[in-house]
Parts: C-alpha cells; structure tokens; sequence
C-alpha cells in the first residue's frame, strides 16, 4: 500500500472554503460556531450571498484531486491560472476515474470550473490570506512530524492513531493521501474513490486543549452509558439509538463529541455508514498529559 501526504495549503483554502458553505459540525469544531459570524462580517456581502447561492460542491469535492495533481503546490495564485488553464478535456481527465454513481461529475464541467476558480480565488483574496501566516507553519510542523511514522508496517493502526480514530481495514486500498487539516481541528474527514482513499488528520491540539476535549467529553452520565454499549463490540448509529432509547439529534450529538476527544474508533462501511467502538487505548493519553 502506498501512503503518501498532501500538505498544499491550498486545501485548506477548499476545506475553509466548503466549511463557510456547508456550516458542517462547526460547534464541535476547535474554530467554534462563531467563526462562521465572524468570518461573515469580514468578507464582503457580495462573496457571501455567492457562496450561499452556490448550489452544491460537487466540484469542489473532486477538487483534492486537482491539489494533488497541479505542479504548483505552493502558489496559490499559480494554481488557479494552472486550472484555469486546463482544457476541458484535461480537467476531465484527472478526475474521471473517481467518479462513481454517488458522486458524479458536474454536466456543466467547464461552467462549475470557472466558478469554482472565481470564488475560491475571492475566498483567498477575502479570508484566507490573512491567516496563512499563522497557520502554515502549523500545518508543514504537523506533517514533518507525520512525516517520522513508518506505514510500512501496522499501517490501519498508524492511520488510526493519527486521524484520531478512523478504521479502513476493511477496505482493499492501495493508495492513502493522508491530508493534515487546522480547520477541521479536532475531527478527521474521509474520501474514497474506488481503492484510494483520502484521510485528513487534524493539526495537534496543546495537551491541555486535548485532555479538556477527553475529560468533557466523559463528563456526562448518557455518553458513559453509550460507551458501555460500544466498549467490547462495534454497533451502528441505528443500533445505538435502539439500545440508547434516545432521539437520533441526541445521538449524533453525543457521538461527535466523543468523536472529537479521540474516543471512538469509526470504521466506514461499504453501505455508506459508521460502525463505532470505543477506543480505550485514547485514555492512556490521559496520563501522558499529568505526568
């Protein structure tokens, strides 16, 4: 198996970018859910009402593959000239052989390019170069230290323990991008595209942040419960409502944060759902952080 790294700032630029659209679990977020008001009133309104207008991000999630094959890795701005560039036949070349029935290639492919490049282009220009210095060293120090782990051996383990809890060893893959991400900081995020897959792992909280995370996330009588379904066997989201007895918003609520502390182990299935056990080995890091 191939397991390589993609560390381009310019994801991070997409991954800020479809954050601010889509709003995605941004409470359990390090970011926090007033980053998308304060982020707000930064930009200008007419970015905004054209990121909210924008009817879906079916390009810009097959975007990874356009970071991961442009030469400029390091200029943004080089990078979209690169894509604007591209011919249609090109663009579609690159990203063809991932697209799947689930997740289909835009029909207006040329017309999704043009804006895609335009507002990410806004996006950068608006939002994202004001915190590139600040967070580029963060992201190249995560992905040197990364860079130390040998996934030659153990290698699902490995990419457990760095992306905080994800599972893929029921899979045939032969190639993983692993992607560290700040935006997304504590969760991890996946994408599989026939028998490669891309793995974000979040940027290192302090210890005290990460065992603020493990604590609070064990200090609640129904999360403890749900554990003690999930300590000795995996169930699914369904199963955990049934034996929890609790409404599907209350689950979901409990599993993201136990999922942001790093305490459950999730393993993606083929049928587009999670399979979730505890992950006691997370607790040792407890006594890591008070020694």
């Amino acid at each position: 198996m191939n397991v390589s790294f993609l560390h381009s700032l310019h994801y991070e630029v997409l991954l800020s970018f479809s954050l601010y659209k889509r709003q995605t679990h941004l409470k359990y977020l390090t970011i926090s859910k007033e980053w998308h008001e304060y982020t707000k009133r930064t930009i200008s309104s007419a970015l905004h009402d054209e990121i909210i207008s924008l009817e879906d991000l079916e390009f810009e999630d097959f975007s990874v593959f356009l970071i991961e094959e442009t030469p400029y890795k390091t200029d943004f701005h080089a990078y979209m000239n690169w894509l604007s560039e591209l011919s249609v036949g090109e663009l579609y070349e690159i990203i063809a052989p991932f697209a799947t029935s689930k997740k289909k290639i835009p029909p207006d492919l040329d017309k999704r390019r043009r804006l895609h490049v335009s507002l990410l282009s806004k996006w950068h220009k608006e939002y994202f170069q004001f915190i590139e210095h600040e967070i580029g060293p963060i992201i190249q120090k995560n992905v040197t230290q990364a860079t130390t782990i040998d996934f030659s051996t153990d290698t699902y383990r490995k990419i457990e323990a760095l992306s905080k809890g994800l599972v893929f060893d029921n899979y045939e893959l032969t190639d993983i991008t692993l992607i560290p991400t700040w935006h997304f900081r504590p969760l991890s995020l996946h994408d599989i595209f026939g028998k490669k897959a891309f793995i974000t792992f979040p940027c290192a909280l302090h210890d005290e942040q990460e065992t603020l995370l493990i604590t609070k996330a064990l200090a609640e009588q129904k999360r403890l419960q749900m554990i003690q379904h999930i300590k000795t066997e995996e169930k699914t989201f369904t199963e955990l409502v049934q034996v929890m007895g609790m409404t599907k918003g209350n689950i979901h609520h409990h599993l993201l944060l136990l999922r942001s502390a790093g305490l459950l182990r999730m393993r993606p299935s083929k049928q587009d759902y999670f399979l979730y056990q505890f992950r006691k080995e997370r607790l040792n890091d407890l006594s890591h952080y008070f020694s």
